[in-house]
This record gives structure tokens, C-alpha cells and sequence, in this order.
């Protein structure tokens, strides 16, 4: 498996709200920026361990404090452009990148990504799409 380090942006052509018409993939390796792939959804979930403070005496819990926050993220039915197939780019060799999501206000950006679980399905006659799963280790919000 080659390991790529890229940035990995999903765009949306629409500057107010995106939607799944104009939701894409590009990524920028040495310094060159390529549209990789369309793509129909995404999913993203932050999760938080939850620990609650007990005392002694109490037949409850006392207050609950946060913990470690995993961030997991999702892309379904990812069509990859002829262009990255030609480049020999494809989404289960991405290992180390950036996930990047641009909204209109703001950019939200999920770091050092790594997949764990790619899968594709295809029907006669389609294009073949992908679906990945993967984690980020960090999450950074910048307001435009």
C-alpha cells in the first residue's frame, strides 16, 4: 500500500448551502489540486467518553466531566473521476491525510485520517461507487 500524504477537501460548488448535486472531492498532492471524486453524502460524528463524579455517601452521581473525543466520518457512494483513475489515485491507499469540509462560514478541518473500511458496489452499466469509513485523530474550526 502506498502511503500518500494529501489533503483531502470536500467542496460544494453552491456557496450558500451544499447540496449532493455539487458536493465533490479534490486533493492536493505536491502542490497540485485535482478533482478525485463526486459524491452523494457524508457523515461526520464527534464522540465524547462521558465519565460521571461520584462521592462517597451518594446514591448518585455528583456531576459528570468530559473525556477523550474521537471524531468518525463517513463518505457514501463516492464516484472517482476518470482523471484520478488515470493517476492511479485511489481512496484505500490514502493513508495520514486531511479531511476538510467548507461551508460557507466556516472551514472544518478533521487531521492525521486514516480509513477503516472502504467498500464498493456497482450495478450493470453504472459507474462503481465507494463508500469509506475512516478516523481523524484531530478537529480544527476556523470561521471565515
Amino acid at each position: 500500500m502506498k502511503k500518500l500524504k494529501m489533503n483531502l477537501q470536500l467542496f460544494a460548488d453552491n456557496p450558500k448551502i451544499p447540496i449532493s448535486d455539487d458536493i465533490y472531492f479534490r486533493i492536493i498532492q505536491d502542490g497540485v489540486s485535482k478533482r478525485v471524486a463526486v459524491v452523494e453524502s457524508y457523515r461526520s460524528v464527534k464522540n465524547k467518553e462521558v465519565k460521571e463524579q461520584e462521592a462517597f455517601g451518594e446514591g448518585e452521581a455528583v456531576g459528570t466531566y468530559g473525556g477523550r473525543v474521537s471524531y468518525e466520518l463517513e463518505i457514501s457512494k463516492a464516484y472517482v473521476t476518470d482523471e484520478a483513475l488515470q493517476d492511479g489515485i485511489f481512496l484505500d491507499e490514502l493513508e495520514d491525510f486531511d479531511f476538510v469540509i467548507e461551508k460557507p462560514d466556516r472551514s472544518e478541518i478533521y487531521s492525521m485520517c486514516n480509513w477503516n473500511e472502504v467498500s464498493e458496489s456497482g450495478n450493470l452499466k453504472d459507474k462503481v461507487a465507494e463508500n469509506m469509513r475512516f478516523k481523524a485523530a484531530k478537529f480544527k474550526r476556523i470561521m471565515k
